[in-house]
């Protein structure tokens, strides 16, 4: 059995686990704060809007589930747009250009839409229209105007761009139905080549800068899924199996690992062997010190009788002798 000492050692050493696991946790959440400048830190993807299958989730695209990390931008200048970064091949998310997470109309009620940012829109004042300057950088065979001239300003009618996005779609913007302000023409990767501006999402409305709530950065997949489990609301869209799949794996390995290094470590510090004794001598930390056993009682022998000396022994011999001649004297 364990002594009081050790009993108190271990007690020790799970609180003392127990608050390393809470500092870990908010030096991480705090270290996501600081990158992001956004609080909360970090956004749940609700809808299979930005996934690239609606029977699979990969690693690299936006889905359903995933967590991703909003970054706070200075100004709408910091967003590069799909067109715009054709040429640069800059990519986000398996695709051209930022994805930006923008509150539609400026809502606040609104839940926060998370879609790429597919081109921006400039207002001319002067002809009524709308200029588009990325597309002075993409190939001419890429876009087209309908109903007017091919020109990429003071656009008044339909621009239509071919072979956009994962699905290499067809995208027509009713530039002529936008309301007359300068913005960015949004759309999620899995939308079919339906802009947020040509439906109910946000209508005829170009994202003003101050719409924008960041930029989207990181992901960590599959564990978004617990939170719209737990809290709510449900998925709006089926979730890939895989998903679901990954993340069981994955908390599994999460809660066995952990248990599987302490066992071992206990084997072997029982065999006198300190598995960590390389990195505590790396970090400069003091070796471990060995736990002295307490010995065990051993059991009392049965005390054996008290051997007689040799004058004892003769004592004992002569002793019916001397009877014997006092009862003959009488």
């Amino acid at each position: 059995m364990s002594s009081a000492g050790e009993k108190a050692r271990k007690l020790l050493g799970a609180i003392k686990g127990f608050f390393i696991a809470i500092l870990v946790v908010l030096i991480v959440i705090g270290s996501l704060y600081l990158y992001s400048g956004i609080w909360p830190p970090e956004v749940v993807i609700e809808s299979a809007s930005m996934q690239h299958s609606d029977t699979r989730s990969y690693i690299g695209v936006i889905d359903t589930g995933d967590i991703v990390v909003p970054k706070k931008i200075g100004s709408a200048s910091e967003v590069r747009p799909y067109l715009d970064s054709i040429e640069s091949g800059y990519m986000t998310y398996s695709g051209y250009g930022d994805v930006i997470i923008y509150r539609p109309l400026g809502s606040e009620s609104r839940t926060p839409v998370i879609h790429r940012a597919l081109c921006r829109v400039e207002y001319n004042s002067t002809g009524g229209g709308f200029d588009v300057p990325a597309l002075k950088d993409v190939p001419a065979s890429t876009w087209n105007v309908t109903g007017g001239p091919k020109e990429y300003y003071n656009i008044k009618t339909t621009l239509v761009l071919y072979d956009i996005g994962f699905d290499h779609v067809t995208v027509s913007i009713n530039l002529g139905a936008l309301s007359k302000h300068s913005g960015l023409i949004t759309l999620g990767d899995n939308n079919n080549g339906q802009v947020d501006q040509m439906t109910m999402i946000c209508p005829n409305e170009p994202v003003r800068p101050e719409w924008i709530h960041g930029l989207s950065r990181g992901e960590l997949p599959w564990f978004g899924l617990l939170k719209l489990w737990i809290s709510g609301p449900a998925p709006k869209s089926p979730v890939p199996q895989n998903s679901v799949n990954n993340l069981f794996i994955s908390l599994a390995l999460l809660i066995a690992v952990p248990i599987s290094i302490d066992a071992i470590s206990l084997i072997l510090e029982r065999k006198g062997i300190d598995p960590w004794a390389k990195i505590r001598k790396k970090l400069g930390l003091k070796p471990k010190e060995k736990e002295e056993e307490s010995p065990e009682p051993k059991p009392e022998e049965p005390k054996k009788p008290a051997q007689k000396t040799q004058s004892e022994k003769s004592a004992s011999k002569s002793s019916p002798q001397r009877k014997s001649k006092r009862r003959g004297s009488r």
